[in-house]
């Protein structure tokens, strides 16, 4: 059969060769495109799948963003409102004519709702708890004032040093302190329980305002922070008016 088919080529013209040749190349070079153009195909659709992914992901991640800031703006309005409340609570306090104790007491209540707004205002995730409380600055040592609820009766007569503390340092330096980690920071107290996270804002030269958060705290949850310290610091400010130094360490006294 070898013989036949040799017998046979051998028979056949140049241009028989030349043609078979081309028809060949010819049908390659078809192949190659029509591979060439399934796989263009091909690629254009799976880069149309993941652009169609990708607007999808934008998409969410816009209505995400889009949510915190409406979540951002609920927030500030809030505390806007109850700022506005405080400051004519203060007003009113100064204004109305009424004995000193009782103008003592306004004060009072006016800080303790002040801390407790704050520890409320400043919520950003469902559950969230923050700790708030003013410590005033007695006997070289940093001592409890009023608290929110999440500060029980055991801490009336805590007293905080002003070394190898946070809240001792921010009133040192008269600067505010903000501490994502208090583990890893070198006054961070280890027995802060779940709190990982603390704001110490100073109140003019007589104390402290801290806040404990369980989780980092957001720029604009600072901003809510200091705005509430302003109040305390004002309230005291009225409230230290009203005391002589005997009342004051009486005061303390019974707090220990």
């Amino acid at each position: 059969m070898k013989t036949t088919l040799d017998a046979f080529l051998s028979q056949q013209p140049n241009w028989v060769f030349f043609i078979t040749g081309l028809i060949i190349i010819i049908g390659v070079i078809t192949i190659f495109i029509l591979i060439g153009r399934a796989a263009i195909k091909y690629t254009e659709k799976i880069d149309k799948e993941l652009g169609f992914q990708k607007i999808q992901q934008d998409l969410h991640e816009t209505k995400y963003q889009a949510a915190i800031h409406q979540d951002i703006s609920l927030q500030t309005i809030n505390a806007l409102s109850n700022a506005e409340r405080f400051l004519e609570q203060l007003q009113h306090a100064r204004i109305d004519s009424v004995q000193v104790e009782d103008n003592l007491e306004t004060y009072e209540n006016l800080m303790i709702r002040v801390v407790n707004a704050l520890s409320s205002d400043i919520k950003f995730h469902p559950g969230e708890q923050h700790r708030c409380a003013v410590w005033i600055e007695e006997s070289d040592q940093l001592v409890y004032f009023t608290g929110s609820n999440s500060f029980d009766g055991r801490h009336e007569a805590r007293v905080l040093s002003l070394n190898e503390t946070i809240p001792g340092r921010c009133f040192r330096k008269k600067e505010t302190q903000l501490v994502q980690d208090v583990s890893t920071d070198v006054d961070g107290s280890p027995h802060n329980g779940s709190y990982g996270a603390i704001l110490c804002i100073p109140l003019s030269e007589w104390g402290v305002l801290t806040v404990d958060a369980h989780r980092s705290f957001k720029e604009e949850v600072t901003h809510i922070c200091h705005l509430y310290a302003r109040f305390v610091d004002l309230a005291f400010f009225e409230y230290s008016q009203m005391l002589d130094d005997g009342y004051f360490d009486q005061h303390f006294r019974e707090g220990e």
